[in-house]
């Protein structure tokens, strides 16, 4: 896979070169560091007032596995894999974020995975050093950077358990139900998919063929629609659960 250049700063600056010292980066945000903010996520609006934004095209990689970890992110707009490609050329999705998630926090100097825009993207970004300086002395910013590492780990867990023991049915039902939990919109049990179904498919170590069957029996028994490509309405939910769950 040829790497794409990472997406530049709103307000023109260009990104880091690669030969740059490791974590070289001003103590704290230009702009007044918000990384950690309770509220929900900005309207672009607002952007400007948050600290360093970047935007990302459609597929371009905002930075690839065994690159030095200078920076954390948090998705503003749009929806952010992490994956891993094998020698073979087969890929792993090993995780997805949506609007008001954060990836990029690693303990390693290097990142584990491969980040990459799945349409348009804007991020709040910043540098490790800045949360380094944030988390010393504040108990409340270290619980709060704790907290989204253990988010990570529990979906870490749920994907292996996910891939060693389920049916497909059941990998596609708990995909959905994942979801239906993050759903941040008014429309009851309507989900807008932030990944295409190749992308679920590499999520849910499927092939594309058998996620779509999958998905064609969730319909047929009337536990989802599929208005759209990107759309499906949860008619059972409880149904949909006890899939995931293996009692049904």
């Amino acid at each position: 896979m040829q790497r794409k250049v990472a997406g530049s700063e709103k307000n023109g600056q260009a990104a880091p070169a690669a030969d740059e010292t490791p974590f070289a980066r001003p103590a704290a945000c230009e702009k007044g560091c918000r990384f950690f903010m309770e509220e929900a996520c900005a309207h672009l609006a607002d952007i400007d007032k948050l600290g360093q934004s970047v935007r990302f095209g459609r597929n371009e990689i905002i930075y690839s596995k065994g690159d030095e970890a200078r920076y954390s992110y948090r998705v503003i707009e749009g929806a952010v894999r992490l994956s891993r490609i094998f020698a073979d050329g087969r890929r792993q999705i090993v995780n997805f974020f949506l609007p008001d998630e954060t990836f990029g926090i690693e303990l390693a100097v290097e990142y584990t995975s491969t980040a990459e825009a799945v349409g348009e993207v804007v991020a709040l970004r910043c540098p490790r050093v800045c949360i380094a300086q944030l988390t010393e002395g504040n108990p409340d910013i270290g619980q709060k950077r704790l907290a989204m590492l253990s988010k990570s780990l529990f979906a870490a867990e749920r994907h292996v358990a996910m891939l060693g023991h389920q049916s497909a049915r059941e990998r596609v039902a708990s995909f959905f139900l994942a979801l239906e939990m993050q759903r941040r919109d008014d429309d009851e049990h309507t989900l807008d998919l932030p990944l295409s179904r190749q992308d679920i498919a590499d999520y849910l170590g499927l092939t594309i063929e058998t996620t779509c069957r999958a998905l064609s029996e969730l319909k047929r028994q009337g536990i989802i629609d599929a208005p759209s490509r990107r759309r499906i309405v949860i008619r059972d939910l409880a149904g949909l659960q006890a899939i995931a769950e293996g009692d049904a």
